[in-house]
């Protein structure tokens, strides 16, 4: 992953009809990069299809799963 700088953050913001003031640019920053350090060890877990939120779609259902016993 390259690292965001200030303009890219700007055009981002632009992209999405923002304008981030020059004196906030900054904290932007900074908290655009710990998004996208969350975003990256969100990637790394082993989650399964079924997991909520749905990022993937498929036209199979999921591996069904037996009933809890002892009830």
């Amino acid at each position: 992953m390259t690292e965001p700088t200030k303009e890219l953050v700007k055009s981002l913001a632009a992209a999405n009809g923002l304008e981030i003031p020059d004196e906030r640019l900054e904290l932007v920053l900074r908290q655009y990069e710990r998004f996208m350090r969350t975003m990256a060890e969100l990637d790394t877990l082993p989650l399964p299809r079924e997991t909520e939120p749905a990022i993937l779609y498929s036209l199979t259902p999921p591996a069904a799963t037996p009933p809890e016993s002892g009830r």
